[in-house]
């Protein structure tokens, strides 16, 4: 692009009229005018002006080409990661929050344990489907937009890092301290009878639930800064297109099996216990969804190498 041509299109990105950017410079209107058709040239001291009052290095304004440092968001990618942070956090949070208020409505109202099943199930079903609802917008996203312009700035990459350990260290102190609550406490709930241990039990979960939601929230607003993984992850080579089924297949079982262990935990301490408000299965068997996330991002991690 010619200077001309860049001067012209900071000029109008910036909101002025050939007469205010004329007074900032203290020119004529026409002289700004000939330099935007590249009929004259600024003297030094001017392009200087120029470069400071636009946030542009002078190379960039006399050779290169300024509106790649204005990339949109054409495809709307932003704004469709946020929505999905925001609904699989929920999704997750609400996973674990169905546990935690099941066992709430059994120790503190008293609810009648089928109706405390009930309650969980409910629970779980609706976080199930949003989970698959963002999943499958996801899906159809990345389909759509296989490959996309880095249109971040520096600026917001380094606002939003500046947060992101607060982000990630917070929900694991707040883990702590639930821990540290039910050794605290335990005792005493014990005695009190089971209505007490589910009540102690929920308020933990709670935490839990609030923390994990924040981690993956974290997680997946960092990974949306990291454009050039995206393209990466939808390289559309035959190798990378199989190891990324290859990928998908695994992760797929992996999570599949968790969640069958999960339910085998969950109704066979109910069983094994006659207990359906309290028992440990319900209570712990989440543990399984961050293990086979671990075991997954290794999976996904060898059967990369492999390849390579």
């Amino acid at each position: 692009m010619s200077f001309g041509t860049n001067l012209q299109f900071l000029r109008d990105r910036a909101g002025m009229t050939q007469e205010g950017l004329a007074e900032a410079l203290q020119v004529s209107r026409q002289s700004v005018s000939k330099w935007e058709s590249d009929a004259s040239f600024p003297e030094m001291e001017k392009l200087l002006v120029l470069c400071k009052l636009f946030h542009t290095d002078l190379d960039t304004l006399l050779r290169g080409d300024v509106r790649a440092n204005y990339q949109t968001d054409a495809a709307g990618y932003d704004r469709f990661m946020n929505w999905f942070s925001n609904w699989i956090a929920i999704g997750v949070c609400l996973t674990i929050l169905s546990v935690g208020g099941a066992l709430a409505l059994y120790g503190a109202v008293g609810m009648p344990e089928n109706w405390v099943a009930a309650v969980l199930i409910s629970g779980i079903g609706v976080a199930v489907a949003i989970l698959v609802i963002a999943g499958m917008r996801y899906d159809r996203f990345e389909k759509e937009h296989p490959v996309l312009q880095d249109f971040y700035t520096k600026e917001q990459r380094d606002r939003f890092l500046n947060r992101y350990p607060f982000l990630i260290a917070l929900p694991i102190v707040g883990f702590f301290l639930g821990v540290v609550w039910l050794i605290l406490l335990g005792d005493s709930a014990e005695l009190m009878g089971e209505r007490a241990e589910a009540k102690l039990v929920a308020g933990f979960l709670t935490i839990v639930a609030l923390g994990v939601a924040v981690l993956v929230w974290a997680a997946l607003r960092k990974g949306k800064y990291d454009i050039e993984a995206w393209n990466k992850q939808h390289d559309p080579s035959p190798e990378a297109v199989a190891r990324r089924k290859k990928v998908g297949k695994v992760c797929g079982a992996i999570m599949l099996a968790a969640t069958v262990v999960y339910m085998i935990l969950g109704f066979g301490s109910m069983a094994l216990e006659g207990d359906y408000g309290g028992s440990w299965g319900w209570a712990w068997g989440w543990i399984v969804y961050p293990i086979a996330g671990v075991i997954c991002a290794l999976a996904s991690h060898l059967l990369g190498e492999e390849d390579e």
